[in-house]
């Protein structure tokens, strides 16, 4: 009986080793599409939209890129930043942004930035503060967009 007892235990015992078949989960390496664009503020065109509350002024750069299918648009995720060097140092700051700005004569006022996406195109948008037709304050930006799908 003791025989039975401990081939028992071994078979109990080595049971537990036994490697279950699991489902196997196939990793899928994700798109990705990664471009750093230079907009000259003089390219930029200053557009009126009329909406019920106001009139609303902006400057845009609208910027073909084939690249960015219907299937990115529909399954995709955008980041776009805008890009500079800061301290010496490159830096990323995150769409859409506010940035505050004074001149030499104490004039204050605050330009938005943010970027829009459709299939083909991509498109810098910059609001400057009570919707004015001030020029943009710096000569050019660079924005970095990001795309994963």
């Amino acid at each position: 009986m003791k025989k039975y007892v401990f081939l028992a235990l071994i078979v109990f015992s080595f049971s537990g080793c036994i490697n279950h078949a699991k489902d196997v989960v196939e990793q899928v390496a994700p798109y990705t599409f990664t471009k750093v664009y230079t907009i000259p503020a003089d390219e930029m065109k200053g557009r009126w939209e009329y909406l019920d509350f106001a009139n609303v002024f902006y400057f845009e750069k609208q910027i073909s890129e084939p690249a960015l299918t219907n299937e990115v648009f529909d399954y995709g995720i955008m980041q776009a930043f805008l890009y500079y060097t800061k301290d010496g140092k490159d830096t990323l700051c995150p769409l859409p942004f506010s940035d505050f700005c004074m001149d030499d004569s104490g004039n204050q006022w605050e330009e938005q930035f943010t970027v829009e996406f459709q299939p083909g195109r991509i498109k810098f948008i910059q609001k400057i503060s009570d919707y004015s037709d001030l020029p943009p304050a710096a000569e050019s930006y660079n924005v970095l967009v990001r795309f994963l799908w």
